[in-house]
């Protein structure tokens, strides 16, 4: 039935070309695409006050996900405030749930999944786009499940680039989810199915930083959480800003796709086009109110998640933890030899950000090196957060060590030994 309409439209989702994870930037593999005479009912708004700024996914006329800045929206490195939209079955829109069986297809490749997906990506505006396959964190990117969100806005970490200092900062990878469905609608009977039958893909939208926007598979992401995985995922990832050519300075024309550039001429559309549709993404102030003011009370009501559900938000780093883990580098038995060998000086950033990177990767060498660390005083301003990710782990090897800690009757740390007293708790 959609094929059939989506044919005799004029829209059409044209495949220009595929990056692999290794030249892109967005955690996956990826088909950069553009969508011709896109119906626009899924789409990124903005609008731009005195004092604060929104920006919303929206779809026919329903806020999905809400951010809020208090400062100009586009500032890269400031943190914004999130919270939960209307809700997408909320929406007088019913195409997207009218999709579910095209979206809801095993997946075979990437390419075979732009085409099933037409229907739902001639929904987006005309412009630029990246269809990627990855896998996201069942949480925030402040450490909680995903499905926490509620309509209290709330600063997330993960809403811009960390900053590590010295001019060093996280790259906005797709990596955490946030929801568009209220709990209320949550069936553990379906997310059982999906814990069984794991060849489906959800299907994000990547708004801000790490953020994506769960469209679909919200039930496929508690599976994961339950599982203790990385639910996978198609994630649409749109054109992120335009560079106007100057023929003066030598500089061509472009768009940039979350960091993959692409030049003037392998676009098929003027750049100043791109630029008059973005335009348009303009909201008045009066519609901006209206969307904030639309709540739904589903999203404040305490819902209960069962604890083996919630037990993934200490299995996923946060935003912090993914940027120190990307900061980290190499962790080979070859570096890691050098370290423990005092052949390799650390600074205490290296130490943290190589902790969060053996911890969060299940590295078999995650206690040798940390014991190491916690026995040399020369990072001692980092012990209290490596005795934190230590206590993660219930075992009798950290068990023993921390019970020679106490014996040893460090008075000078007290925060440590509070750590430990919980852990025996």
């Amino acid at each position: 039935m959609f094929h059939n309409f989506f044919k005799k439209s004029n829209t059409d989702i044209i495949s220009i070309k595929s990056f692999n994870t290794h030249q892109s930037n967005w955690g996956g593999n990826g088909i950069v695409f553009y969508v011709k005479n896109g119906k626009g009912l899924l789409s990124v708004k903005y609008s731009y006050q005195e004092n604060e700024a929104l920006a919303t996914l929206v779809y026919g006329n329903t806020p999905l996900i809400k951010f809020q800045g208090n400062d100009p929206y586009f500032c890269p490195t400031c943190e914004k405030l999130v919270a939960a939209g209307y809700g997408l079955n909320m929406s007088d829109q019913k195409v997207i749930s009218e999709l579910r069986d095209v979206i809801n297809q095993n997946f075979v490749s990437l390419k075979e999944s732009l085409t099933n997906l037409k229907p739902l990506l001639g929904l987006l505006p005309t412009g630029y786009y990246a269809l990627v396959d990855t896998e996201l964190c069942p949480t925030n990117g402040n450490g909680e499940f995903f499905w926490k969100l509620n309509n209290e806005p709330t600063y997330n970490k993960a809403s811009c680039p960390v900053y590590g200092g010295d001019g060093l900062w996280s790259e906005g990878i797709p990596n955490y989810i946030l929801p568009t469905q209220p709990p209320s609608l949550y069936n553990p009977e379906q997310a059982e199915y999906y814990r069984k039958n794991d060849g489906y893909r959800a299907i994000a939208y990547h708004f801000d930083g790490s953020l994506c926007a769960l469209l679909d598979g919200h039930h496929k992401a508690v599976a994961a959480a339950l599982d203790k995985k990385k639910v996978k995922s198609l994630v649409i990832v749109p054109a992120s800003s335009v560079r106007v050519a100057n023929k003066e300075q030598n500089i061509k024309g472009g768009i940039s796709i979350n960091g993959i550039v692409l030049q003037e001429d392998e676009l098929l559309t003027p750049v100043a086009d791109i630029m008059k549709l973005w335009k348009m993404n303009q909201l008045k102030q009066d519609k901006a109110e209206e969307y904030l003011s639309l709540k739904n009370e589903d999203f404040d009501k305490n819902y209960e998640w069962p604890p083996e559900i919630l037990e993934a938000e200490g299995v996923f780093p946060d935003a912090l933890s993914a940027a120190r883990i990307e900061w980290a580098g190499d962790i080979s038995d070859e570096r890691l030899n050098r370290i423990v060998n005092k052949e390799e000086p650390l600074s205490n950033e290296d130490c943290l950000n190589i902790a969060a990177a053996l911890y969060y990767s299940s590295n078999p060498r995650f206690k040798e090196v940390m014991f190491y660390f916690c026995k040399n005083y020369a990072y001692v301003t980092v012990w209290y957060d490596i005795y934190e990710l230590l206590a993660k782990i219930k075992d009798e090897e950290v068990e023993n060590f921390f019970v020679d800690y106490l014996v040893q009757d460090d008075r000078d740390h007290p925060a440590i030994k509070k750590i430990i007293d919980q852990y025996f708790a």
